[in-house]
């Protein structure tokens, strides 16, 4: 028998526990859609109680290489960005941001075209309209800073469907329920393993990619400054950049209240290459990370604390005295 005439391979049967798992999630996705919004963010206030109890306990010293202690011992010093000082009440109003990211996500649906302007204030909005009449194809870049998934939802809405790169989990079922609330508004969702050439290609079709660039590991491929403090970082926008000539807007969509929302255009870069390819990409991957740094010291509180951002260091790097990593290029003092 031929190859041709052999039955294709049945997909794998996903474990029951999977499904009843995403049902129920499901379920409790719809209920806190359809509840009153004071009750819904009320809820949320409630969730934010736990995780704020977890890190006014677990490691205050800022020793582990990772977690909300130590990024905030990095980042608020003197000569930082942010400044040295820690906001008032910034671990309670960080939780409650967390709490409140997964309501968003639940209500987003809620956002439709004819009131997308009443939840989002879309001022800045012209300077990213502009790139897309150019139709060139753009990167849209923000990082886990306001409510990703709320502009994701909302350049649907006004008539500007993204590509966005995503992590897909390992359970197939959770996949498709993310992709299904993603993709009501015209978003398109790609998984990010192996995805540089489908973005090329994207980008060569003129379309509008989205990427979240506030991550990195070891294996990132630029060490750029990011809130004062060499960080590994994703090259990718600068790559694509470099490989396309597609223009990089970044922005981020930072809460201003319960299903209140602010669209920030922090940056355009346009025509970056030079010619000395490493440079280049050091100098866009620097200019991305000081205008999403922007965005965190507007809402200081609407940033992923809890990441592993600053925790693989350059080869060679001496701690300062405190231990901490060195800063990049400190700001200097008021006099």
């Amino acid at each position: 028998m031929s190859d041709d005439d052999q039955d294709p391979p049945k997909p794998t049967r996903e474990a029951l526990w999977q499904r009843l798992a995403v049902g129920c999630l499901s379920g409790l996705i719809w209920l806190v859609g359809i509840l009153p919004t004071w009750l819904a963010y009320g809820l949320g206030l409630l969730l934010a109680v736990p995780w704020f109890l977890w890190w006014s306990l677990h490691d205050r010293r800022g020793r582990r290489s990772s977690g909300y202690w130590r990024n905030c011992r990095i980042a608020f010093r003197p000569g930082s960005p942010l400044g040295p000082q820690r906001p008032k009440r910034h671990l309670w109003r960080w939780s409650v941001h967390i709490a409140w990211l997964a309501i968003d996500f639940c209500r987003m649906g809620r956002v439709r075209r004819e009131t997308v302007r009443q939840h989002c204030d879309l001022t800045e909005y012209p300077r990213i309209d502009e790139l897309a009449r150019d139709g060139k194809g753009f990167l849209f870049v923000t990082g886990h800073i306001g409510v990703w998934d709320v502009a994701g939802w909302a350049a649907g809405l006004i008539g500007l469907p993204l590509w966005s790169v995503f992590r897909p989990s390992p359970l197939p079922a959770l996949n498709r329920l993310i992709e299904r609330l993603r993709t009501g508004s015209g978003q398109t969702v790609i998984a990010r393993k192996n995805v540089m050439r489908s973005l090329l290609r994207l980008l060569g079709d003129q379309k509008v990619v989205a990427i979240l660039a506030d991550g990195g590991g070891k294996h990132s491929a630029v060490e750029a400054p990011f809130l004062g403090t060499a960080a590994r970082t994703v090259a990718s926008p600068a790559l694509l950049h470099l490989a396309t000539g597609a223009p990089i807007a970044v922005v981020a969509m930072l809460r201003t209240g319960p299903m209140r929302y602010r669209l920030r255009v922090f940056d355009v870069i346009r025509d970056a290459a030079t010619g000395d390819r490493e440079a280049d990409l050091l100098a866009i991957t620097t200019r991305i990370n000081r205008a999403l740094g922007r965005g965190i010291a507007e809402a200081p509180e609407q940033w992923f604390w809890q990441s592993r951002r600053f925790r693989h260091r350059p080869a060679g790097e001496v701690p300062g005295p405190d231990g901490l990593p060195p800063l990049v290029d400190p700001v200097p003092p008021p006099r």
